[in-house]
């Protein structure tokens, strides 16, 4: 199901969003995790429905929009679950997402993110 949104709500969206120089737009908006994550998530309020920052980006700026259909999940290519950039998310099948997921789980987090990168800063902060 689509997101009903209009050009105001793009508007107040894109003013949580912070360009880093990696090309990750990172959110600043209010995040949550839900559903067991560990990662937090940004989220974003479209009328009287909350949704994930990164679904919002997906259908409302990227062109051609990205739906999701179902059984499918927005994999972050970036690997960094507050980016909101509609180009490092991937409409992949929920198995594929999970078996990324696992993969990645192998890799070391310094080489994901070098030391003193804003990303490093961001999730240690996050984890505070």
């Amino acid at each position: 199901m689509s997101i009903q949104f209009t050009q105001k709500d793009i508007d107040r969206f894109l003013s949580y969003v912070e360009k880093l120089p990696n090309g990750c737009h990172f959110w600043s908006g209010a995040r949550s995790r839900g559903k067991g994550n560990k990662k937090w998530y940004g989220s974003f309020r479209v009328g009287k429905k909350v949704v994930r920052a990164h679904r919002f980006a997906c259908e409302a700026l990227a062109n051609p929009p990205k739906p999701c259909p179902p059984e499918h999940d927005r994999d972050h290519t970036c690997l960094f679950s507050l980016c909101v950039n509609p180009d490092h998310l991937e409409v992949v099948h929920k198995l594929e997402n999970q078996r990324r997921k696992i993969e990645r789980r192998k890799i070391p987090e310094i080489i994901l993110h070098a030391p003193g990168t804003v990303l490093t800063i961001i999730q240690r902060s996050l984890r505070q």
